[in-house]
């Protein structure tokens, strides 16, 4: 009788650790007033492990580590140059046409709260983050097209490799930089909200999916001129959870 009493009190002993992996798209973009267009909104993605320790029945906490790659586009073409103080042209112009995709290291702490009956849940989730940059990846141009007739006003001292006609440069590959001259900042910090159900195929494993987003408190680019930073961050996340005994 008290050997049965004590594999009943044994199996009756709740779940502490769970693990498990997450992936899934996320909406990005950015606001910064230093740009002379707004930035477009771009498509990327998170992945990464977790795991989580059963404070309660409907309380847990959770740490993770995700690949983190958020985007934003901008176009932009003036409708004039100006060369100096004096002399304006709306001959000449100047052009750009951009994306980036920014790769960071997101550590997530999260506080879960859960309730549900038998094998199906829902749960509320609140995170803080930290986020390291790892690198960016750019694909785009910037062009400046100097008229025939406005040539002569360029301040060849200070821009010596202006022509006439367009002056293209590409960008593409992995780098640090906006355009190659304004450095993404190294880090970012904030805060997701999630909210999400949970079904338990068995004792051992489950799914879930939860929709979220991001607010964000740290600057894109280092230049605090900028005023940059991550907005509108909408996440979609499914995960399979291992419940360890």
């Amino acid at each position: 009788m008290l050997v049965s009493q004590q594999m009943m009190a044994q199996n009756a002993k709740p779940q502490r650790w769970n693990y498990g992996v997450a992936a899934g798209p996320q909406f990005t973009n950015i606001s910064s007033p230093g740009l002379p267009s707004s930035p477009e909104s771009g498509v990327g993605y998170i992945a990464g492990l977790f795991t989580e320790y059963n404070l309660s029945e409907s309380f847990k906490i959770r740490i993770g580590l995700n690949f983190d790659k958020r985007a934003f586009s901008s176009q932009f073409t003036s409708s004039w140059f100006q060369f100096n103080d004096s002399v304006i042209s709306r001959d000449s112009y100047s052009t750009y046409d951009f994306s980036y995709k920014l790769n960071y290291a997101t550590i997530p702490l999260s506080f879960i709260y859960i309730k549900g009956v038998d094998k199906l849940k829902l749960f509320v989730q609140a995170s803080v983050y930290y986020s390291l940059f790892i690198q960016a990846q750019q694909q785009g141009y910037t062009d400046v097209f100097i008229a025939d007739s406005d040539f002569r006003h360029i301040d060849h001292e200070q821009y010596p490799n202006i022509n006439e006609g367009h002056n293209r440069k590409d960008f593409t590959g992995t780098t640090n930089k906006l355009l190659d001259v304004e450095r993404f900042n190294t880090s970012d910090i904030g805060f997701n909200f999630f909210i999400g159900v949970i079904y338990d195929f068995s004792e051992k494993v489950g799914i879930y999916l939860s929709p979220g987003f991001t607010a964000s408190f740290g600057r894109v680019l280092e230049n605090p001129a900028y005023e940059s930073k991550w907005t509108r961050i909408f996440k979609v996340e499914a995960g399979l959870v291992y419940h360890l005994k």
